[in-house]
C-alpha cells in the first residue's frame, strides 16, 4: 500500500555543481552538522568529509596554477565524485531523521534539513491533464477536457465504454459529441469500470496564405495551394482521422 504521509525532501542538486561550488556547498554541510544534536551520527563522519574538501581544493589550486595535466583532471573528477557520495549518504540520513523527529510536521522537518546545511527539494508542479475524471458518484461520472481557448468555437468528441478492469480497453464504445469541455454520463451501474477517451476538433484558421494545410486533427498534410479561407482536410486512407487520448479509467461507486 502506498503511503500518503507527506515528507520533507533533501535536494540533490549539488550533484550538478562544479567542483568549486560543490566544495563550497560541503563547507556549509560541515558547519550545519557540527555540534547539531538532531543529527549526531551521520554515516560519513565529518572528520572524513573535511579532508575530502581540502584535497579537492588542493588539486583545483594546482590546475589553476597552470598544471592542466590529464592526471590532475581525472583526479578532480575522482575527488568530486567521492565528496558527492559522502554528501549524498549524509543527505539521506538527514532527510530520514528530520522527518522522524518532526513526526509528520513537514514545516518542522524542512527547518531541520535547512539547519543541517542541505537545501530542500522543490515541490514538483503537477502538469495539468488535457483529459481527466473530475468526479464519480453513484451511477455517474464527470469527465473534463482542456479547452483550446475561451474565445474559440470547438467541438469535443467523447468515446466511452464498460471495461472488465482498469487498463483494459472496452470492447464496445459509445460516442457523444458536445461543444462543451465537460460531460457527465449518468445511468451507469455501480461497481463497474468505465474507460473513456477524448478528441477535439478546432475550427479552420483564416490566414489567406499558401502553405501546409492542417487537418481537423492538427496533423500536417502535404503542401497544397490554399484559398483565402482554410478548410478542414481528411485523408481518404485513414479510417479514424481523430487524435484520441489514451483511455482513462474509473470505478463507478
Amino acid at each position: 500500500m502506498k503511503s500518503s504521509v507527506k515528507k520533507a525532501k533533501v535536494s540533490l542538486e549539488y550533484n550538478k555543481m562544479s567542483a568549486n561550488d560543490e566544495a563550497t556547498f560541503a563547507d556549509g554541510i560541515i558547519t550545519g552538522l557540527t555540534g547539531n544534536v538532531n543529527f549526531p551520527n551521520p554515516p560519513v563522519a565529518l572528520a572524513t568529509i573535511t579532508p575530502q574538501i581540502t584535497s579537492l581544493r588542493s588539486t583545483m589550486s594546482q590546475i589553476a596554477s597552470g598544471n592542466k595535466s590529464i592526471a590532475l583532471t581525472k583526479l578532480v573528477e575522482q575527488q568530486t565524485t567521492a565528496l558527492m557520495l559522502s554528501l549524498t549518504a549524509n543527505g539521506h540520513y538527514v532527510e530520514d531523521r528530520a522527518n522522524l523527529l518532526a513526526a509528520g510536521d513537514v514545516t518542522h522537518a524542512e527547518q531541520l534539513i535547512l539547519g543541517a546545511g542541505y537545501k530542500l527539494k522543490k515541490k514538483a508542479t503537477p502538469h495539468p491533464r488535457d483529459f481527466e475524471v473530475v468526479a464519480t458518484g453513484p451511477g455517474w461520472i464527470h469527465l473534463r477536457a482542456k479547452k483550446a481557448g475561451a474565445k474559440k468555437t470547438e467541438t469535443h468528441l467523447w468515446r466511452y465504454g464498460i471495461s472488465t478492469a482498469k487498463g483494459k480497453v472496452p470492447d464496445t464504445v459509445i460516442l457523444r459529441i458536445t461543444q462543451e469541455a465537460d460531460i457527465i454520463i449518468t445511468d451507469l451501474a455501480s461497481n463497474i469500470v468505465v474507460g473513456a477517451q477524448h478528441a477535439s476538433i478546432l475550427p479552420a484558421s483564416h490566414t489567406g496564405k499558401t502553405g501546409t494545410e492542417p487537418t481537423a486533427t492538427g496533423r500536417a498534410a502535404s503542401q497544397v495551394p490554399l484559398s483565402k479561407s482554410r478548410h478542414p482536410m481528411f485523408s481518404h486512407s485513414s479510417s479514424d482521422p481523430y487524435q484520441w487520448t489514451d483511455f482513462i479509467y474509473a470505478v463507478i461507486p
